[in-house]
């Protein structure tokens, strides 16, 4: 394949970044006089409270009396810092000073007495100052205490009224994850979609009983045509609930947010080589650092070459990845980040495998029912964006983000389309479809935050506009395959492409203007109390057009709010209630037998659940109970469409979801991390008139149960076998049922993994075992014809290079 020609740039990877990380040493060497300015986002506020939140942004641990700040209140502090600039500003008023020793420890003083002479007791910060932690930025450890996907802006966790659970880096390390759907396996209620309707390789999820088909990365809409690739992924996180105040168009169960990586102060390079079961081959590379003396300018590029087979049998993929970023600090108050990706992939269209009327696999988990001398699919993924934030004041901040996002993807192959035959005698209908896909998606956005505070209530105002254009131009051409072919474990698939084809093409295009406006209170003496209120307004346009005749185009307005209050009820424990609505415009293109267009979906959730912040601070758990239900669902009309050729779907579909979760994520103790969660989700339609059958059903690939457990262990530093690490953990899905076919039941399955690494100096070697006792089960289902069986014992060893 084409891609080939890449291999001598992955094999000359180590001498570039010998090149590039040298030079890049010196530099930081000659920054290091300098301190190291820091991020801070803290509203004025109780004293107290501000000196919590500047011990969580600048990595440090408050302790002391609490008397020490009795009645005394903060100035805001919001944009990049020193420690000691940062104080300084906080503590302007208050008469109160400080001091930094030699082990990193802030020593702060109350006023003096009134004869002023005598210093009362000291209130200390401690911990280390190496440990920062931002919304957008790398994880310590298991745990990340901070996320902007729920507010957008840079939040506590446990301040926040929502279900926030992330995934970063270092999880995604030590488990060996090659796909977001191994990523986002580790939060509860998440489970992969059985739809393949669409040309994406990424397997899409469902949250919450839904599926959620729009990823975001960095907080913009990502479409759901593409790949995506982590190599420059440096943290997934999953928000539960509706979003679409923030994001706009989207379905209430929740969103995928991927955190892309984002250049470093320090120069840094690292390589890694991973080969594995199937013919894994896996090189990548990530480079980072200062390309200016004064630091003011810094870069990271990251790259990623994959070529491998499969268990399945014709399958393999190749891939190249190339995400570059630069970050140039124009002043103190002012940056702009530049952020490029660009993903090629090659490989071909998984048929799945067919079941019985019973779930069960009627033919050998490696079978493949595609044509290998079709062409396949080729997809390539490019994402250009710009970030630019600035300060105004100490209240007001800016940011500005625009990204265009173009999605290409073609798909020659023969898909499944049903089950025919008696038991024993059974046979698979095929149709050819060939395909060229092309959506261009352009976002702008633009935020305004004011931290201030108003009565003695402190306020994190968010005045938003994003504006939104997505063109789609899809050329395809399909044709059934004349005989049905026997289902065996060596079906024999052989189809001549008619000479000549003519793709029809269907063009759709979808222009929005949305506009927010948020506020994060923080209420009561010490800000224990937190009420988050938001609204949204939309304004939608849409126009299709198939074969040349147009659709009706659609024009939708919509409002959409959400509520949420949070009490702490001590620094340990939090309980919070929250209600969210969604909006989701339906396709142009999707219309009832009438020809008439249905109207938007429209979710609301409530919500009520617990946290707590345990074992100092290193352990974090959510637990909550939730109920969605979601208006004008645009379900297929399938017995219309047998009949007709046709696509129309039913109007006035009603759906509910509701359910409970738990989340634990942390470490028990310093070489001890856990990752604990359990969901159980319960689905209903409430109303379908055009087929009354479906009343009372559960949705299709919804298991009732999932959990997930893993754990691990690293020595520590100091002991002989410092450096030693392992893991396992055990994944839980219930009975579940195809996608699109809720009589096909899926079994309920347990997979074991567990992995062992060992770090040395620069060096780390690593290797993961998945599915230790070869669990043979179902993943995911479309429906009869189409389901894909999980991957068997399977293993990847990795040697990676710090410099």
């Amino acid at each position: 394949m084409q891609l080939m020609a890449t291999t001598a740039l992955v094999m000359a990877l180590p001498a570039l970044i010998l090149t590039v990380a040298a030079p890049g040493q010196a530099w930081a060497q000659s920054a290091e006089a300098a301190p190291a300015a820091i991020r801070f986002d803290i509203p004025a506020q109780p004293l107290a409270e501000a000196l919590n939140a500047f011990g969580r942004q600048a990595g440090l641990q408050v302790t002391g009396e609490a008397a020490a700040t009795d009645g005394l209140r903060s100035q805001p502090l919001a944009g990049r810092f020193t420690i000691d600039e940062a104080l300084a500003r906080m503590l302007a008023g208050t008469g109160i000073a400080w001091t930094i020793t030699e082990d990193a420890t802030v020593l702060l003083t109350r006023p003096v007495a009134a004869g002023g002479t005598t210093a009362l007791d000291p209130l200390t910060v401690t911990g280390s100052r190496a440990r920062l932690e931002t919304a957008t930025g790398p994880v310590e450890g298991y745990l990340a205490t901070r996320s902007a996907s729920a507010t957008k802006t840079d939040t506590a966790i446990m301040d926040t009224p929502a279900s926030v659970q992330v995934v970063p880096a270092e999880v995604i390390r030590e488990q060996g994850a090659l796909s977001l759907k191994d990523i986002y396996q580790n939060v509860s209620g998440v489970q992969q979609a059985g739809n393949t309707l669409n040309a994406q390789t990424e397997v899409l999820p469902i949250i919450r009983g839904f599926e959620s088909p729009t990823l975001l990365r960095n907080g913009l809409r990502s479409t759901s045509s593409g790949a995506v690739d982590l190599v420059n992924v440096e943290r997934v996180e999953v928000l539960k609930g509706p979003a679409s105040i923030l994001y706009g168009a989207l379905e209430p169960g929740g969103i995928v947010n991927y955190v892309t990586k984002r250049p470093q102060d320090v120069a840094a390079a690292s390589v890694e080589q991973q080969v594995g079961t199937d013919r894994l081959l896996r090189s990548s590379a990530d480079l980072t650092g200062p390309l200016t003396a004064d630091g003011d300018l810094l870069y990271r590029l990251n790259l990623a070459y994959t070529d491998a087979g499969s268990f399945r049998d014709e399958m393999e993929v190749e891939r190249l990845a190339v995400a570059p970023s630069l970050l140039w600090r124009m002043s103190d108050d002012t940056e702009l980040l530049i952020d490029l990706s660009a993903v090629h992939e090659e490989q071909p269209y998984d048929t799945g495998m067919p079941l019985d009327a019973n779930g069960k696999p009627l033919v050998d988990r490696d079978t493949y029912f595609g044509d290998p001398d079709l062409d396949g699919r080729t997809i390539d993924d490019y994402t250009a964006s710009y970030q630019l934030t600035h300060r105004i004041d100490d209240v007001w901040s800016l940011r500005n983000q625009v990204q265009f996002h173009r999605a290409e993807a073609k798909n020659e192959s023969l898909r499944p389309r049903g089950v025919t035959g008696d038991p024993g005698a059974e046979a698979l209908r095929l149709r050819y479809q060939n395909e060229d896909r092309r959506e261009d998606e352009f976002q702008l956005v633009l935020d305004a935050t004011a931290n201030f505070e108003a009565g003695g209530v402190g306020h994190e105002l968010l005045l938003g506009t994003d504006l939104i254009r997505i063109e789609s131009d899809f050329w395809r051409t399909r044709q059934n395959l004349p005989d049905n072919v026997p289902i065996s474990n060596d079906p024999q698939v052989n189809f001549d492409p008619p000479a000549g084809q003519a793709l029809g093409l269907t063009w759709g295009k979808t222009e929005w203007a949305g506009f927010y406006l948020q506020d994060q209170i923080s209420m009561l003496a010490d800000g224990r109390l937190k009420l988050l209120l938001g609204g949204r307004y939309d304004i939608v346009h849409q126009e299709n057009e198939q074969g040349g005749v147009a659709s009706p185009e659609i024009d939708e307005r919509a409002f959409t709010g959400r509520a949420g209050l949070l009490y702490q009820f001590t620094p340990m424990y939090s309980g919070y209630v929250s209600v969210s609505q969604s909006f989701q415009p339906q396709d142009a293109g999707v219309v009832d037998r009438s020809n008439q267009p249905l109207s938007p979906e429209d979710g609301l959730q409530y919500e009520v659940g617990v946290k707590a912040s345990l074992l100092d601070d290193r352990l974090m758990a959510t637990a909550s109970v939730f109920q969605i239900e979601k208006e004008n669902v645009a379900v297929l009309d399938q017995t219309y469409f047998n009949d007709t050729g046709i696509i129309s779907y039913f109007p006035g579909v009603r759906e509910r979801s509701r359910g409970f979760e738990v989340d634990v994520t942390g470490a028990i103790t310093p070489e001890i991390n856990l990752i604990a969660n359990y969901s159980f989700t319960e689905t209903e339609t409430l109303e379908n008139g055009g087929d009354p059958t479906a009343v009372g059903q559960p949705l299709g690939g919804v298991p009732r149960h999932k959990a997930r457990l893993w754990l691990s262990y690293t020595v520590d530093e100091d002991d002989a076998l410092g450096g030693l690490g392992f893991g396992a953990g055990a994944r839980y899905v219930g009975t579940s049922s195809a996608q699109f076919d809720q009589s096909i039941k899926l079994a309920p399955y347990v997979v074991v993994d567990a992995g062992i690494w060992y770090d040395w100096k620069a060096a780390r070697l690593g290797l993961n075992l998945y599915n230790l006792f070869d669990e043979d089960y179902i993943v995911r289902a479309s429906d009869r014809s189409i389901a894909h069986p999980g991957e068997p014992l399977s293993a990847i060893a990795s040697l990676s290079l710090r410099f």
